[in-house]
């Protein structure tokens, strides 16, 4: 909590004050006090709302992705990657990977973020296979999978994501923030505790007075 030095006149005051000599206060005690409206203020947040936020941020992320890829043109169901590659029993799982091509190892990193995400929701940290290939049905691309099948797939992901940002509330918009601001090389912990004090400042006169005064406000 950010501290300023106490006038002479509040150091005079405490000292000629009655103060018990069962627990004695030291110099560096009584040398300074906190800034009004600086006080750490309770999360607003429960864990499971955090919990939630992130794995939407996740879940985001993988979808826009996805759909970055499939818009450009890009089928995730192609015969060399999703059959001859991927379901080929002669080519072992060590080797796979050197064959796929590059946008498909991308969607597929952003398939398994998605998954991820959204079972730790349901299912906490441990996570089965048969929970695995189910979602997988119930919301990926698969061989075979008609046009009116992967869109109503894609429409199942979104409405995944619209319900965890549910579950989140304010949360999700928080994290999103501190995500998005780290990416871009920002330090979120300085920026946000700079906005929370811009914003209290708003009702706290002393508060935005001591701001204007180092300059941190106009």
């Amino acid at each position: 909590m950010p501290l300023e030095p106490l006038t002479t006149e509040e150091l005079q005051s405490f000292r000629e004050s009655d103060q018990p000599t069962t627990a004695p206060y030291s110099p560096a005690q009584i040398s300074a006090r906190a800034i009004g409206g600086t006080e750490k203020s309770k999360d607003p947040f429960s864990e499971s709302q955090k919990k939630a936020a992130g794995f939407a941020v996740r879940m985001e992320s993988a979808i826009e992705e996805m759909e970055a890829l499939e818009n450009s043109g890009f089928d995730p169901v192609n015969f060399k990657d999703s059959i001859l590659v991927e379901y080929a029993p002669f080519i072992p799982d060590i080797a796979e990977n050197y064959l796929k091509s590059p946008k498909y190892q991308v969607y597929q990193r952003a398939v398994n973020d998605f998954l991820t995400a959204q079972l730790r929701k349901e299912s906490g940290a441990q996570i089965n296979d048969s929970e695995f290939d189910l979602t997988s049905r119930t919301y990926l691309p698969l061989p075979g999978d008609s046009l009116e099948v992967l869109n109503s797939k894609r429409k199942a992901r979104r409405s995944a994501l619209a319900a965890m940002k549910g579950d989140a509330g304010k949360a999700y918009e928080r994290t999103r923030d501190i995500v998005s601001e780290s990416s871009a090389g920002a330090d979120p912990s300085k920026d946000q505790a700079l906005q929370i004090l811009i914003e209290r400042a708003k009702k706290n006169p002393q508060l935005a007075q001591e701001l204007r005064r180092r300059g941190l406000i106009p």
